[in-house]
């Protein structure tokens, strides 16, 4: 058995040993030719890699030691995973691998690397990787995610504030402060037309407070920028964090969106079939009830999805979200409704509120205090078209026995 073979047999053993929960330190002691870096990975093609991913690495040259300590892996043969993801109970897990290992994955994915070293001293080093250790243990590794306050780069950024004795000082002047949650995670969706409008339509009104210079660094990227600017202060003595960072994996572009306008044309779309419908309806008096139940059922379904993220989840980003307004379940509802003379009054109170809700909502849409995705501005368009068609038709007697009685032909 090689050294370094031994070296990680004996880290995880000693993981397993009941006597170090209650020690502060590990038997294994590095050498002053130790390093403690940040790795900053760059995000990936996959919706859960595109905002790039952080992590930790212990080396010891002398000790042929080389390992990676990583907050942001999950375990999927937990039985309850897909169920726990959703509801917003997922655990994530402190994992450690040989940096080999994990240098391969991200060649594969095609992935950049930059490193950062930390400039602390020996003993700082040392209790750093104990803090590690400790928190690898069984009863630690464990953590209940959360996208913008406790992931993979806020435990990382977390704990070398409270591990490490010199007192960090950022320098938050890099940042271009002063954006809210949800502004902060664009930039990352440019490529990904259908991964940004959905993101937007399940964020809440929490999504667009504005983000404090230390809650930046739930990205990885401002964590890098924030640390290589960072000092450390020791005994009246002011030191640089890091001295930079470096490539130590070099990865390939992105790749860009083949349709970057795809939601907003289909949406458009939508909107030009709607007229033209609406156009023959009203041409005729008689109403195209299962267009009706298409668009309001399309639409009730996002409502209802958007009820659960709210209501049915412990995601405190999915909260209080307003594109309740315009997409809700009541759309779900009155499907069932579009049917039969009795329905009449109804339909009329119904579609009345909502045309006029609609139209309030456009005229509001700028002093909103969410962010809304513009791109679904011709449903909402749509849905006032409908709405308003409804209501004209409905309010006369021969238009209303048209309708019906092209509905019950129709069935």
């Amino acid at each position: 058995m090689g050294k370094k073979t031994f070296l990680f047999v004996l880290i995880t053993i000693l993981l397993f040993v009941s006597s170090i929960a209650s020690a502060q330190r590990t038997n294994i002691s590095l050498s002053p030719e130790a390093k403690i870096t940040l790795l900053t990975c760059s995000p990936g093609d996959e919706l859960y890699s595109v905002f790039g991913h952080s992590a930790i690495r212990a080396k010891d040259s002398l000790m042929d030691l080389d390992i990676v300590f990583n907050y942001g892996t999950f375990d999927f043969s937990d039985p309850n995973f897909y169920t726990n993801f959703v509801r917003g109970k997922l655990n994530y897990v402190l994992s450690v691998a040989e940096f080999r290992h994990f240098e391969y994955d991200y060649l594969m994915e095609g992935r950049w690397i930059w490193e950062q070293e930390l400039n602390i001293n020996p003993q700082e080093r040392q209790f750093l990787f104990d803090s590690l250790i400790i928190n690898y243990l069984p009863e630690n590794r464990y953590y209940l995610y959360d996208f913008f306050f406790d992931n993979c780069a806020t435990r990382i950024r977390d704990i070398f504030v409270e591990a490490i004795d010199s007192e960090i000082i950022f320098d938050y002047q890099v940042l271009d402060q002063g954006q809210s949650f949800r502004e902060l995670l664009m930039p990352y969706l440019t490529e990904k037309p259908w991964a940004r409008l959905g993101i937007n339509l399940a964020l809440g009104m929490p999504a667009d407070k504005t983000a404090s210079p230390w809650d930046y660094m739930f990205l990885p990227d401002h964590m890098m920028t924030v640390f290589e600017h960072a000092q450390l202060k020791s005994d009246n003595n002011i030191s640089g964090f890091t001295p930079g960072s470096r490539v130590i994996l070099e990865g390939a572009e992105l790749q860009g969106a083949r349709f970057p306008y795809a939601p907003l044309l289909i949406f458009l779309i939508v909107l030009l079939v709607t007229i033209i419908i609406s156009y023959r309806d009203l041409q005729s008096a008689r109403l195209s009830f299962w267009y009706d139940r298409l668009l309001f059922g399309s639409v009730g379904l996002l409502g209802l999805l958007i009820t659960f993220l709210w209501f049915g989840t412990d995601h405190q980003v999915t909260v209080r979200n307003l594109n309740i307004i315009w997409a809700h379940p009541l759309h779900l509802l009155i499907c069932l409704f579009l049917s039969g003379k009795k329905h009449r009054a109804l339909l009329l109170y119904y579609f009345g509120a909502n045309l006029g809700l609609l139209i309030l909502l456009l005229l509001s849409w700028p002093v909103l205090p969410q962010a809304l995705p513009w791109t679904v501005i011709p449903v909402i368009i749509a849905l006032i078209v409908r709405s308003a068609l409804i209501v004209r038709i409905l309010s006369h007697d021969t238009g209303i026995i048209g309708a019906y009685r092209r509905e019950s032909t129709s069935s």
